[in-house]
């Protein structure tokens, strides 16, 4: 599997237990502007072109390559375990019934894949379909994702395009509009260099780690380390190679912790 210069850590059966995300009041995280982006986005991104990777593709393997009933049985058991998105939730909380079902379903289906197939194997199945199924559903995400490294962006290097740490501003504006916060939950910018061809971004708790209670999952004992190792960080950066001076993504799970770094950076012409 191609994910760029960064070395995969290794897959375990068993790592720190999920844990809950640090607690976060107040009305501009629960209803602010990032709130509403992440909301929207995880309902169109994830809920409508990411599950059924899960329904259609990865639940008709396992049926060929197991007990039919006995997975279906298991799959109904998971399902049942959906938390509910209610009238009256806020953004924040839709967003995360959303993004934690997703993780908990997407996990189960990965655990029970990896007994059938040599790890080779499994990888390319679920980084080889996440892929394609990017490619088919979700093309203006990607481009929109490709577009930071611009005409403008591109320019050549010099010592003063260095990265730097970015500007109280900059901080606030990614903090109010993140693009990827659906993704990763509360980021940072702690280097910004986009002349430059570089940003570093830091995230303390990743969502994919947080928005599903440990209970819930089908390894209460794990964290679900599959579907980050696979879904994102094997899928993005075989997405984002980099090809033609495009935007490159490199993904540094801290496993066992629930923090991650992400690099963004471009080929300069």
């Amino acid at each position: 599997m191609e994910t760029g210069n960064t070395t995969q850590p290794e897959l375990s059966e068993k790592s720190s237990a999920p844990r809950s995300p640090k607690k976060q009041h107040g009305f501009l995280y629960q209803f602010g502007p990032q709130a509403w982006v992440d909301m929207v986005m995880s309902r169109r991104m994830i809920v409508g072109h990411a599950w059924p990777l899960v329904s259609y593709t990865l639940l008709p393997i396992l049926r060929m390559t197991s007990d039919a009933e006995k997975i279906d049985r298991e799959y109904d058991g998971i399902r049942s375990r959906r938390e509910e998105v209610r009238f009256l939730d806020s953004p924040r909380e839709r967003w995360r019934k959303y993004y934690g079902n997703f993780v908990r379903e997407i996990e189960w289906a990965l655990l029970e894949l990896r007994k059938h197939f040599t790890q080779a194997e499994y990888e390319e199945i679920v980084v080889g379909t996440c892929v394609a199924l990017s490619k088919e559903n979700s093309a203006r995400f990607i481009e929109m994702m490709k577009s930071m490294a611009g005409r403008e962006l591109l320019k050549k290097t010099s010592a003063s395009d260095a990265p730097k740490e970015p500007s109280r501003v900059q901080k606030l504006m990614f903090k109010m509009f993140n693009p990827a916060g659906f993704l990763t939950g509360p980021a940072e910018i702690t280097e910004f260099g986009p002349a430059g061809g570089l940003t570093v971004m830091e995230v303390p708790d990743c969502a994919w780690f947080t928005c599903a209670a440990a209970e819930s999952l089908p390894n209460p004992e794990a964290l679900p380390e599959q579907g980050c190792l696979l879904i994102c960080k094997g899928s993005f950066e075989r997405l984002f190679n980099g090809e033609d001076g495009g935007l490159r993504m490199e993904f540094d799970p801290h496993l066992p912790e629930t923090s991650c770094t992400v690099r963004m950076s471009w080929k300069a012409r």
